[in-house]
């Protein structure tokens, strides 16, 4: 049923986005100051490859953040299925790449948007849809896309991977991603308008992942805390959705996000 649901909904959409995750994947995760990285933002179903480009026109922010500050990062590009652009931390320390796409709407019939709550675990926005009567109503949502990334440059001992991008929602380390090994742990906090969100469902994976099939899903709890365990070296994503009702918006009942963090294991056992 989810995998037809899925495919139906991709052919219902704009390019099939919505039911489409979205990460901003760095040449190297690790680098030295002055060096250039390419950084790519892909969309699709199996990370993290990319089906299709968002294009220059629908990103409402790209951003480069090192410990003086934060700055635009400039002429970005589509190439192939990637949205493309380069950035160059000029110091040693955690650098901070985020990409957001502009809100967009979009109307589903009753029955597919019901479905799409129900695979993606939606629970309170259903039972608000029946409480208003509108579960048999066609389903309004204005999303957005939030993809960050960490880099390492150098020794990076400063604690910039721990101070938040001021996003609708975000998925913030509570300890350095750069010297992750395999068997270890990552507490994150995730936020919502700046503040913890409880009860959310916060989902991780890694390269092969496919199709929402997610190898593991925690809530957080009251204070927005989830802990995520590696058992594997490679690139790695934690992903989170959040949907809230709308207000004074004439062509959306709900709005939500999608936001992702990646990051990478080192391949060597835990010390």
């Amino acid at each position: 049923m989810k995998k037809w649901f899925l495919m139906l909904l991709a052919l219902l959409l704009p390019l099939g986005l919505l039911a489409h995750d979205t990460w901003l994947i760095p040449s190297a995760f690790r680098t030295a100051p002055g060096a250039p990285v390419r950084v790519r933002l892909a969309t699709s179903e199996a990370f993290p490859s990319s089906e299709v480009a968002a294009t220059p026109e629908r990103i409402a922010r790209f951003t480069l953040r090192t410990a003086p500050g934060t700055h635009p990062v400039e002429g970005y590009r589509v190439e192939g299925t990637f949205l493309v652009a380069e950035v160059t931390p000029d110091r040693a320390g955690h650098a901070i790449v985020v990409a957001e796409t502009k809100p967009r709407a979009f109307v589903l019939k009753p029955e597919i948007f019901n479905e799409y709550l129900q695979a993606e675990a939606l629970i309170t926005i259903l039972a608000a849809r029946a409480q208003n009567g509108q579960t048999d109503s066609p389903g309004r949502e204005r999303y957005r896309k939030i993809a960050k990334t960490i880099l390492c440059v150098g020794d990076a001992k400063d604690s910039l991977y721990a101070q938040p991008e001021a996003l609708w929602l975000e998925i913030v380390p509570e300890s350095s991603t750069c010297g992750l090994r395999v068997g270890d742990s990552l507490g994150v906090r995730v936020l919502f308008e700046g503040r913890p969100l409880p009860a959310s469902r916060l989902a991780a994976g890694y390269k092969g992942v496919t199709g929402h099939h997610y190898p593991i899903v925690i809530p957080t709890d009251a204070e927005g805390r989830a802990t995520v365990k590696f058992d594997r070296p490679g690139v790695w994503f934690l992903r989170i959705l959040h949907m809230v009702p709308a207000s004074g918006d004439a062509e959306a009942d709900w709005h939500s996000a999608f936001s992702t963090l990646t990051f990478e294991v080192d391949p060597r056992e835990q010390r």
